[in-house]
């Protein structure tokens, strides 16, 4: 079953809806999420931290019990008004990531998983929302769907096969949804039009990250993750199954995902930048200290 439902686009990002029955698994889940375990590492304990785009609020719920000052923003009306009918003790409010409702230099940290590839227009204005919104020296994790190698090369070879059609293909019949390629139809980057024209982009490695800098931020690290969801997504239920989104490999994909990872970005689903807001003077009191961590894979 899946957690998520595309819903109608607005008129510039897509909303979703929720099965709020999966939301305890989500929770747990967490545990598992490469996203969030990355987070841990990097976000300020001190200050508070956003969510922005947060869904029925798994995540501001995760990070609540271990101790962070977390709330959470979310763009679906009913959504928002579920979420506060259910679990009244999360602080999760209506709005939209690209206009918060909030003074600048408001959070010590933020995290955004999978939401700012769904804007049409591209990422600048939710980018530079978290920027703004952001303390000096405050950080951002934010992750979008990759367009790896494995993703390009599954849809080259669904290309080349179509006028086949063929029922099975060794060593894989291609999977995974048609790519419309960049420039196409006014798009600005990959695109997978999985409801309507326009449900979300895929970045290659090098347009995310100068993205990320051209909003201004200091990337701290740029790291490949979800690689086995990656499989799943190319590959299929035979490689990886998904059981209320948490990625069970068979022996021949755990295999499989280990050599593969000595490529960094062949075959991940999700591409996860940890983000710095630049100080506005280096050392100034106020500023959250954060520890320097390795740079990019």
């Amino acid at each position: 079953m899946n957690v998520t439902t595309p819903k109608l686009q607005t008129d510039h990002t897509v909303l979703f809806e929720w099965d709020f029955s999966l939301f305890d698994q989500m929770v747990r889940n967490c545990n598992e999420d490469d996203t969030v375990q990355l987070a841990l590492k990097y976000l300020p304990r001190d200050g508070r931290t956003l969510e922005a785009g947060c869904g029925p609020g798994h995540v501001v719920e995760y990070l609540q019990k271990l101790g962070y000052d977390v709330e959470g923003v979310e763009l679906n009306e009913a959504v928002v008004a579920e979420t506060r009918r259910r679990y009244p003790h999360l602080r999760v409010s209506l709005g939209d990531v690209s206009a918060l409702a909030c003074p600048a230099d408001t959070y010590s940290g933020l995290t955004s998983f999978g939401v700012v590839e769904h804007f049409r227009a591209g990422l600048e204005a939710p980018l530079a929302e978290h920027l703004r919104v952001l303390h000096p020296g405050g950080i951002a994790v934010i992750s979008v769907p990759s367009f790896t190698v494995l993703r390009r090369l599954n849809h080259r070879l669904r290309a080349m096969l179509r006028p086949l059609r063929p029922r099975n293909f060794p060593p894989w019949r291609p999977r995974g949804r048609p790519v419309n390629r960049r420039g196409r139809d006014g798009f600005r980057y990959h695109v997978v039009p999985r409801q309507g024209p326009f449900f979300e982009y895929w970045f290659r490695r090098e347009e995310f990250e100068r993205q990320v800098e051209a909003a201004g931020f200091e990337i701290v690290a740029s790291l490949p993750t979800h690689n086995l969801t990656g499989l799943w997504s190319e590959l299929g239920e035979g490689w990886v199954r998904n059981k209320n989104r948490r990625f069970v490999p068979t022996p021949w994909a755990r295999q499989l995902d280990g050599i593969l990872r000595l490529w960094p970005f062949f075959h991940n689903f999700m591409h996860t930048i940890v983000a710095r807001k630049p100080a506005a003077i280096p050392g100034a009191s106020g500023a959250p200290h954060v520890e320097s961590k390795p740079g990019r894979a």
